[in-house]
């Protein structure tokens, strides 16, 4: 398997990650300076060599499925149960989907709600939870509460723990805020919304692939997870993580093809999956998923320890840059604890769309602009980056900042 040579190339004698090898892999880094993986990633070339290899077998071969299915359906599993075994999940726990949206809404239609029955989402949410949150409130008269992000993980726990009352249906966060990239206490959240019988659901957009997660030593109910950031396999994948204890909690208000166990078209009877699966309907594209899976048995190779480490070295050295330019402000709190791969800051002034096109035309850097908080950047940093790209990326802030807007 292609993601095998890993193991000698991506560390050194030393047992540190080869930078320079690891970069190897990504042939657009040639291309720009590469701050955007919290939007879609880049791929490494192991990486979509496999999926190439699997749609040119579509070619050769035809519809894996239909005429090779005693070879495809066995790997389907084997591609589930390697990202079960990455989430520290039974694969009985997961169900395909095509994003966090899907998952999130899964579990959102799988609840009766009432008028008055009570969500909690953060202040920094993107659509995908946020969106589905609000559409939930003006259906069904549900009331939205948003927790506070705050620095002190005690204080932060005291305020999510304001939030809830007698109400409160569903607690649904990000593990790690979209925009000004917030890492929440999720453990000790959702440890209480276990204590008070709260159905938790958590995003796993930017954390999956960031640091190690065993999403069942997180004891929330459910989570969405994406293939397509911080796991670098192509766009795009989803699922839907379900806690085996708490899945008949949801109602199935789309029974679709793949959610069956049996149907009976003669005398129309049926039976649904006893797993997640029930929560599912496809079609899907199959060599994505198994590209996943390829992608996060590279992540494994390179070892998730070692990522989270160098993330939080790069990203504590752009924040204490940032923190160093008088007319900047950080929104993304200083503690790695509390943070993951992106930074967010403001410069006075400054719209975050003119420094985004400006750092691109001057310094051909990819940033995002924060389009929904507050203005500013978001600048997303994987672990491969190199410390003379983060210093030069402050280094042109600290250019901006001192000379102000173009009129």
């Amino acid at each position: 398997m292609p993601w095998r040579r890993w193991s000698t190339v991506a560390l050194n004698r030393f047992d540190e990650l080869n930078i320079d090898a690891i970069r190897s892999e990504f042939p657009s880094l040639a291309n720009y300076t590469w701050f955007q993986n919290g939007g879609v990633s880049i791929t490494p070339k192991c990486v979509a060599d496999e999926h190439a290899r699997l749609m040119l077998e579509l070619l050769d071969r035809g519809p894996m499925h239909i005429v090779y299915p005693d070879e495809e359906y066995p790997r389907r599993r084997a591609a589930m149960e390697r990202l079960a075994q990455f989430f520290s999940v039974d694969a009985d726990e997961l169900a395909l989907m095509r994003g966090v949206s899907e998952a999130y809404q899964t579990v959102l239609r799988g609840l009766d709600w009432r008028a008055g029955d009570e969500i909690v989402i953060s202040q920094d949410e993107e659509a995908a939870v946020l969106l589905p949150t609000l559409h939930l409130r003006d259906r069904f008269g549900v009331r939205v509460v948003k927790l506070p992000l705050l620095e002190n993980t005690g204080e932060q726990i005291v305020a999510f723990e304001n939030c809830l009352s007698e109400r409160t249906k569903v607690v649904a966060l990000s593990h790690v805020s979209t925009d000004l990239g917030w890492r929440l206490p999720m453990r000790e959240i959702c440890a209480i919304c276990r204590m008070k019988g709260i159905l938790s659901f958590v995003d796993l957009a930017h954390s999956a692939g960031v640091f190690s997660i065993d999403v069942q030593d997180l004891v929330c109910d459910f989570a969405g997870i994406l293939s397509y950031k911080w796991m670098y396999a192509p766009y795009a994948s989803g699922l839907l993580y379900a806690r085996l204890q708490g899945q008949d909690r949801l109602a199935i208000t789309y029974a679709g093809g793949r959610s069956e166990k049996s149907l009976d078209f003669e005398n129309d009877r049926y039976e649904l999956q006893h797993n997640a699966e029930r929560f599912q309907y496809g079609p899907w594209s199959w060599p994505l998923v198994h590209t996943w899976a390829t992608a996060a048995e590279w992540l494994q190779q390179i070892g998730i320890e070692r990522i989270e480490s160098r993330t939080a070295m790069l990203t504590t050295q752009l924040k204490d840059q940032i923190c160093d330019i008088d007319q900047a402000t950080l929104f993304t709190p200083i503690s790695a604890r509390r943070s993951a791969a992106l930074v967010s800051f403001g410069i006075q002034n400054w719209t975050g769309e003119s420094l985004a096109n400006t750092l691109r035309e001057r310094w051909n850097m990819i940033v995002k602009p924060l389009p929904h908080t507050r203005q500013g950047l978001r600048i997303s940093i994987p672990f491969f980056m190199l410390e003379e790209e983060i210093d030069r990326l402050a280094g042109a802030i600290r250019t901006l900042a001192a000379q102000g807007p173009t009129k």
